[in-house]
């Protein structure tokens, strides 16, 4: 039986290039997997999107980009499975009514600004990683294991990656990239200030190329880790779960992000409140993290006190706030005049970004050139969009938050564990709006892709119609009573 398999594997090999015919070979094994168990094709495409593995293959191995995007069509065969063999009907919810909304708005909003070709990238790119992969995750994770599986897969992702970082920083060489996988900053922190090394220490970026942008997609994994680590069924599993927030958490500090750094305290600090715990372990948490980090990574130490910048900023003290930090209140502050000039629909999707220079020159803290983006997710869109699109975007993720509140309160007294996965997905797109305080909506695939897996999770842990209707009108935050132990 594998004696004429193998040998049209050796015909091909003389004729093609082993690599190639390796590769194909691969390539047809995991598609024949792929169709005989459909949830597969689901969790490859989940890593291998989550991994940013298309991307690098385009820029770092020269791979033809339709080839590479084409992965994006695994999702077809499990909702071919559901649709077609399991005769399943298709799920749509309240938040991909709001994206159709925020659809609308953008499209609205480029007909009315000075430029409409400008905006067709920025409303493209919505439809297709927002409301086609919301519209594809939505129905193609539809079980309880299936969740937990791809919430492990997206995991594994950000462990694959941050292991990568934190072998970069133990060993000291950078010059590997592993293959586009583990890239740099060209800026350095400046670690002599902060008492460290006088020739600096590098910010990692992983395989995103930015700092920031990699601290913000692995700083979500961390809550549904911890989720995971108390939902699991065997010890072994839960063992894992929670060493999985290492390399997680390491690729974070690398990265030195100082919003980042924020949102893991937010993200805390909202846990303790759900849970009704008291202040006292909450300054515990915050007091032994920060000694480590304090003692591990002062250079970190030094970009979490430049912060203080912001006050003074405020105060109208320029001298005592870094470059960095009075370019971004620049734009930020070019932004809010924009809005301000354009209230109801904005610039137009994409276009604050051509005035914010001149906007900036004329009120800012620093002299800009070239085009800017505000280094705020919320008023780029006031900037972008107005009013109207920033109240339908902001519908799609706080309604996302409100029902994950609401089904967290239900199951709590009834079933711990769906409860804790709740509260894991709401605390990761918690964690996720409190950095984007910080930048502006980019690698949008990874906001929406959360989002995705929340509204999956909403559907597969939604109450009976009646019981949801009882607690409609309650609190979304109430004061917890004590679960009771397994």
């Amino acid at each position: 039986m594998l004696f004429l398999p193998a040998l049209v594997i050796w015909l091909l090999v003389r004729k093609f290039d082993v690599t190639f015919v390796l590769g194909a070979t691969l390539a047809l094994g995991m598609g024949a997997v792929m169709f005989a168990k459909p949830e597969a094709a689901t969790l490859v495409t989940l890593f291998v999107m989550y991994a940013n593995l298309s991307v690098v293959a385009i820029y770092y191995h020269d791979v033809p980009q339709p080839l590479a995007a084409s992965f994006f069509m695994l999702f077809g065969i499990p909702l071919s499975s559901y649709l077609v063999i399991q005769r399943q009907m298709l799920l749509t919810n309240r938040a991909l009514f709001w994206m159709l909304v925020y659809l609308a708005a953008m499209i609205a909003s480029a007909i009315f600004s000075r430029d409409p070709a400008q905006s067709v990238e920025r409303v493209l790119g919505f439809f297709l990683e927002g409301i086609v992969l919301y519209f594809l995750i939505l129905n193609t994770v539809r079980t309880p294991a299936l969740l937990r599986k791809a919430t492990w897969t997206i995991i594994a992702a950000g462990v694959f990656m941050g292991s990568l970082s934190l072998y970069q920083s133990a060993t000291g060489d950078y010059t590997n990239s592993f293959g586009g996988m583990a890239q740099i900053s060209n800026g350095m922190v400046n670690a002599e200030e902060a008492g460290g090394e006088a020739d600096g220490r590098h910010r990692l970026c992983g395989p995103l190329g930015e700092q920031n942008r990699y601290a913000q997609v692995m700083v979500v994994l961390l809550p549904l880790a911890v989720s995971l680590a108390w939902t699991e069924r065997s010890r072994k599993m839960r063992l894992l779960a929670a060493l999985a927030c290492m390399p997680i958490l390491s690729a974070v500090l690398l990265t030195y992000s100082r919003g980042a750094f924020v949102s893991i305290v937010v993200a805390i600090a909202v846990m303790m409140y759900l849970h009704r715990t008291t202040i006292v372990p909450f300054l515990i948490v915050i007091s032994v993290f920060g000694l480590l980090v304090t003692v591990t990574m002062p250079e970190y130490v030094y970009r979490i006190t430049s912060m203080s910048g912001v006050s003074a900023l405020a105060a109208g003290e320029e001298k005592d706030a870094d470059s960095s930090m009075r370019g971004r209140a620049t734009e930020n502050l070019a932004a809010i005049n924009i809005f301000l000039d354009h209230p109801l629909l904005g610039a137009g999707p994409g276009q604050a970004k051509i005035y914010i220079t001149a906007y900036g020159n004329e009120v800012g803290f620093k002299k800009l050139d070239g085009p800017r983006r505000a280094h705020s997710m919320y008023l780029e869109e006031l900037a972008d969009t107005g009013l109207i699109g920033f109240a339908a975007f902001m519908a799609i993720a706080l309604g996302t938050v409100q029902q994950l509140a609401r089904i967290r309160r239900y199951w709590a007294q009834r079933r711990t564990d769906f409860g804790l996965v709740a509260t894991g997905f709401l605390l990761a797109i918690v964690a996720y709006l409190c950095s984007a305080t910080f930048l502006h909506l980019s690698y949008q695939r990874y906001f929406w892709l959360l989002l995705a897996m929340a509204g999956a999770a909403i559907e597969i842990l939604r109450p009976p119609v009646g019981e949801l209707e009882a607690i409609h009108e309650e609190k979304i935050f109430p004061t917890a009573k004590k679960r009771p132990t397994d």
